[in-house]
């Protein structure tokens, strides 16, 4: 077996060939491995905290126009390291909370739709009692009453969510708030407002309801048959089992097509590919308004709870048939580490630990840590120039860093998996 993992280890790297069952499921308890794992966290998170500046601030986004989404930098920095497991108690995570309100005040009235929900993210992190120790996550039992968050944090997620339910289009969607519908705001709007009910407050079911037939609407009508996978651990290394079930490879993308102003002053319209980064927003979307919304909701009736998780799986079919860890499948050069972060949050919402034939964490995790500095930061290697130079200006180690920690750590709380079911072709 151990000559079958460092088989895997090294195939893995490549990124050549699929895990093996018995050998990832080894790998996931191989001390060794959760420890180097656990390494990787810790230096991820000891640099991030190197950037904080005397006041606790992380570095936000540098451009001619100054520092663009300072809020929201920090916001998703702290994340990281929260999640990472930095010591509530420390300078740095104290700094860095508090420091939260003062930029709102700043930024109140232009906060964008990514701002809101990462703030909320974190602060129902705030409030969360799991920590992270020896590669596995572990909870306390949380007194009840207990809570670290403070009367303004509460005041402010108040304020945030009412902001959010406030912005969304008649489409059922979110923007920056400027520009079109896509769904990747309308995704950090939603796990905004889970955070938000996480920490009791109430979000109203028709934003709820509005998202998800936005989000159905917005997937591929169509696509190719993939047979469902489940690992059979009854011989030596294993194998791959097919379940009766076919699935309909259906992804989604950021939106249709854009109108972009280019520097000489003209336009150009922008159609937009199907990705694996927009299709695990698509499918986390999905399975957080589930969630938010509850099974015995009047809206998820059999027939329309059954679009729902049929709309899920034929996601992670897409994701399985066009698979790739090394970059963004569909979208290749365009933000690899936030699609790494959107797979973890895929694996972890529907439950699942293989999409096909693939371990989604020990191949990204493979992935992930062979892309690390000797400085604990992210990426090792050179960023690939995406076709139009497309973000190039968005590049930013701070949050390529915070991604992959958040992917180390499988930051995303597991909701109840969705029942087995058949796609509408079969």
């Amino acid at each position: 077996m151990i000559a079958r993992s460092l088989i895997l280890l090294l195939s893995l790297s490549a990124g050549l060939h699929a895990a093996e069952p018995n050998a990832a499921a080894a790998l996931k308890k191989d001390p060794k491995w959760l420890k180097k794992i656990r390494h990787s966290i810790d230096s991820g998170v000891a640099w991030l905290v190197s950037k904080q500046n005397a006041s606790g601030r992380f570095p936000a986004f540098v451009d001619p126009r100054g520092d663009v989404y300072e809020l929201g930098m920090h916001a998703l920095a702290t994340l990281a390291v929260v999640k990472g497991g930095q010591p509530t108690d420390s300078k740095a995570v104290k700094k860095a909370e508090a420091l939260i309100h003062s930029l709102y005040k700043r930024h109140k009235f232009t906060i964008k739709t990514y701002e809101a929900g990462l703030v909320l993210m974190l602060l129902q992190a705030k409030d969360d009692v799991a920590t992270f120790k020896g590669g596995k996550k572990k909870r306390r039992r949380k007194k009840k009453g207990a809570t670290r968050l403070t009367e303004e944090d509460r005041t402010l997620a108040k304020e945030l969510a009412l902001w959010l339910q406030s912005q969304q289009t008649p489409e059922g969607m979110w923007r920056y708030p400027e520009g079109g519908n896509d769904i990747s705001n309308t995704q950090y709007a939603i796990l905004g407002l889970w955070s938000a009910q996480r920490m009791g407050l109430k979000v109203d079911r028709g934003v709820i309801r509005r998202a998800l037939k936005a989000t159905l609407k917005r997937q591929q009508q169509d696509g190719p048959k993939v047979p469902r996978y489940v690992p059979s651990l009854d011989s030596r290394y294993g194998t791959w089992t097919p379940l009766g079930a076919k699935d309909r490879a259906r992804a989604w993308r950021y939106m249709p097509a854009e109108e972009r102003l280019l520097e000489d002053g003209s336009t150009k319209m922008m159609h937009y590919p199907y990705s694996g980064s927009m299709t695990s927003a698509g499918i986390a979307i999905l399975a957080i308004g589930r969630e938010i919304l509850g099974e015995k909701d009047v809206w998820l009736d059999s027939k329309q709870d059954r679009l729902v998780r049929t709309s899920i799986y034929d996601g992670l079919a897409w994701i399985a048939n066009n698979w790739d860890v090394q970059d963004n499948p569909g979208q290749r050069g365009n933000w690899p580490f936030y699609w790494l972060y959107g797979l973890e949050r895929c694996g972890r919402l529907t439950g699942v630990d293989n999409m096909g034939k693939h371990d989604w964490y020990v191949e990204g995790a493979e992935r992930i840590m062979s892309d690390q500095r000797e400085d604990g930061s992210w990426p090792r290697t050179q960023r690939m120039r995406p076709p139009g130079n497309q973000n190039v200006r968005w590049w930013s180690d701070q949050v390529d860093t915070a991604f992959a920690i958040l992917f180390l750590v499988q930051s995303t709380p597991i909701l109840k998996i969705p029942a087995p079911v058949v796609s509408g072709g079969e």
